[in-house]
């Protein structure tokens, strides 16, 4: 009930409006309604009074993402670079914005850097994964993703990434195990079943 948050978080902050977690739930309630520019709102209300939280950072970056601001999000991501040098998710956000604005050899540096901080992160491997696809450098995708799924064996969205990368390299077999992986996974992902049938077809 994201709107009995929302209300409730805001009937909160009208008692006592100095209290950084009050923004930060109304923030995600306001995610889930898709008012990202209100989320936006409390997130920088919040750093008023917590100006160095790695969370209302974070989550105030994917706000901007999400309305492609992305010079926004990118000054967002310095700063958090700035207060939390070693905070993994703070390069593959780095990354992905910079994927967005098709630069991919900064995109590739910073996401690099994430795996230098910690390579037992399946993220890490994920995202760098989904820019060699979109180089179309497949066998370096396919082997980012083996690595993803060594670590996160329950993640559907990784055995679709590397079947369309062993498809890319005539791998048609080697697809079609991965597509019946993220079935036995999610077993009504409609990407992957509508994807099998594809290639069954």
């Amino acid at each position: 009930d994201f709107q009995g948050a929302e209300q409730d978080c805001s009937e909160a902050i009208d008692r006592n409006p100095f209290v950084v977690d009050y923004y930060q739930v109304r923030g995600l309630a306001r995610i889930r309604l898709e008012n990202y520019q209100g989320a936006i709102s409390d997130y920088n209300q919040a750093l008023t009074y917590a100006p160095e939280n790695v969370g209302v950072w974070h989550n105030l970056i994917l706000c901007k993402m999400r309305e492609k601001d992305y010079d926004g999000a990118r000054a967002g991501v310095q700063r958090l670079m700035q207060i939390s040098p070693r905070y993994v998710p703070a390069y593959l956000m780095s990354g992905e914005v910079w994927m967005k604005q098709q630069d991919t050899l900064a995109a590739e540096t910073d996401i690099n850097r994430a795996i230098e901080l910690d390579k037992y992160n399946a993220d890490t491997w994920s995202v760098r994964a989904m820019l060699r696809l979109q180089q179309k450098r497949y066998a370096e995708a396919e082997e980012d993703l083996g690595k993803a799924i060594h670590l996160a064996t329950l993640n559907a969205g990784n055995y679709i990434n590397r079947a369309l990368a062993r498809y890319h390299q005539k791998n048609l077999r080697g697809a079609m195990n991965d597509y019946d992986r993220a079935v036995d996974v999610e077993p009504n992902n409609l990407i992957a079943l509508y994807n099998r049938g594809l290639l069954r077809a």
